[in-house]
């Protein structure tokens, strides 16, 4: 059974899109895992970094019973459920009925793909619920601006939420500190409040504000393939937090203490 994996943050604008789209790079080229991308945000960001990965088959068709599976494609190691605007409507659906059919559709996934990557809406909701019910490990990226301590706490209570009541195999694999600038002061403030508060869950690693980073995804690669040398630093960045994440990824689902006092 295969690592599902949900990148989530419930504030906007921290690069979750982006790191999840990376990430899935990252297992596929480094890792040379076979990888399903499902997109869950109606702003479907992701499903243009990656739709030349295309499975023909809509992450809104997830949340039907015997929905369609994809299998894992014979050349490409990446597989993309594409996001888009129908998935608003998955908000008014009954929860009883999609979340079920969510969890069962990605079970079936992950026996198929090595690793699951789900990148989330910026709010909680069914859709977000659901990705946290079906998932076995959280990533949650943020950038270091203000109420970025409120988004985590905030993100952190529904994860150790939904592990308590309906998961207990999720686990919270690390908060990523994304988009970081070390010459601003209001940065540096704001790490070391998450320093203070969440210590044990931040990864020890920061990714900083490149240019590269947009800039490979909008031409359709990871960061590393793109030929410029302005992307070899932001390329070590992403490399070294994605090796201190799998290990988190990866591990056993049993609760650590620091969770269960979150």
């Amino acid at each position: 059974m295969g690592n599902v994996v949900v990148f989530g943050n419930q504030k906007g604008g921290v690069g979750k899109s982006t790191l999840a789209v990376l990430y899935a790079y990252w297992v596929a080229d480094v890792q040379r895992q076979s990888v399903c991308v499902i997109d869950l945000d109606t702003q479907a960001n992701s499903s243009k970094s990656l739709r030349r990965f295309a499975a023909g088959i809509e992450a809104v068709e997830l949340f039907r019973q015997n929905a369609i599976v994809v299998a894992p494609p014979c050349e490409a190691a990446i597989a993309l459920v594409a996001g888009g605007k129908q998935l608003a409507d998955i908000e008014l659906a009954r929860p009883e009925m999609v979340i079920p059919a969510f969890r069962t559709n990605v079970l079936h996934l992950a026996e198929r793909f090595d690793t699951v990557v789900i990148d989330t809406p910026p709010a909680l909701g069914l859709r977000m619920s659901a990705a946290l019910i079906a998932a076995t490990a959280v990533v949650c990226p943020i950038e270091l601006e203000e109420y970025s301590i409120d988004g985590v706490t905030d993100m952190l209570k529904t994860t150790f939420g939904v592990r308590r009541r309906y998961n207990p195999q999720l686990r919270l694999a690390g908060v990523v500190l994304n988009r970081f600038n070390p010459h601003s002061l209001r940065q540096k403030a704001a790490m070391q409040g998450l320093a203070m508060h969440f210590r044990e869950f931040v990864i020890p690693a920061r990714i900083s504000t490149r240019s590269a980073i947009p800039e490979a995804l909008a031409a359709g690669m990871p960061v590393w393939q793109l030929p410029k040398s302005a992307a070899r630093e932001a390329s070590l960045e992403l490399m070294r937090v994605f090796e201190l994440l799998q290990p988190r990824i990866t591990r056993s689902g049993e609760a650590a203490p620091e969770e269960e006092r979150a």
